[in-house]
């Protein structure tokens, strides 16, 4: 049985139990927004950065030199060279701080929208706690994808924490 109510766009009605089910709206444009902006934003200082220490540190001291020689007798050029790895390693982990931050904000403004709350969500009709939680689902899962699967997945419990999704205690293991 379809209405024709523009706030329901499918109801069936269960003739065996009388249980009415309607499909769940999914706000693709909601979706696409944070995900865009928690990536972007994750990214801007980081680049901004790692832009600073190729032009003003990196650019100047090693790749511009005379001879090949000066590379290694002169201590500007080895300073540059040896802490390249460390700088891409901070911007990595100023990064991993913003898709925290990002997410932690989108978290908070969902959190007060909607309180989370214990127990079982009927999934029969469409409720706002239904959607926050399908919400909160998404948003949890770019962050914990970038920390488990990169470089730092230990940090992944501080993810979480920070997040405020969950309580992870010392000495627990994500897999």
């Amino acid at each position: 049985m379809v209405t024709s109510d523009p706030n329901i766009t499918n109801v069936e009605n269960n003739s065996k139990n009388g249980v009415i089910r309607e499909e769940f709206n999914v706000q693709y444009s909601w979706f696409l927004v944070v995900f865009f902006t928690i990536y972007l934003t994750s990214f801007l200082v980081p680049a901004f950065l790692f832009m600073i220490y190729i032009f003003q540190f990196f650019l100047p001291y090693f790749l511009e030199t005379k001879s090949f020689l000066t590379l290694f007798i002169e201590i500007k050029p080895l300073v540059a060279l040896i802490t390249m790895p460390l700088v891409i390693i901070g911007c990595y982990l100023v990064r991993l701080f913003f898709v925290s931050l990002t997410t932690r904000i989108f978290w908070r403004l969902t959190e007060r929208k909607t309180p989370s709350r214990d127990g079982i969500i009927p999934r029969n009709f469409s409720s706002q706690t239904l959607q926050s939680y399908h919400k909160r689902s998404f948003l949890i899962k770019y962050g914990k994808n970038t920390f488990m699967k990169g470089a730092f997945p230990w940090l992944g419990n501080w993810f979480f924490n920070f997040v405020g999704s969950i309580e992870i205690g010392k000495g627990t293991t994500l897999e």
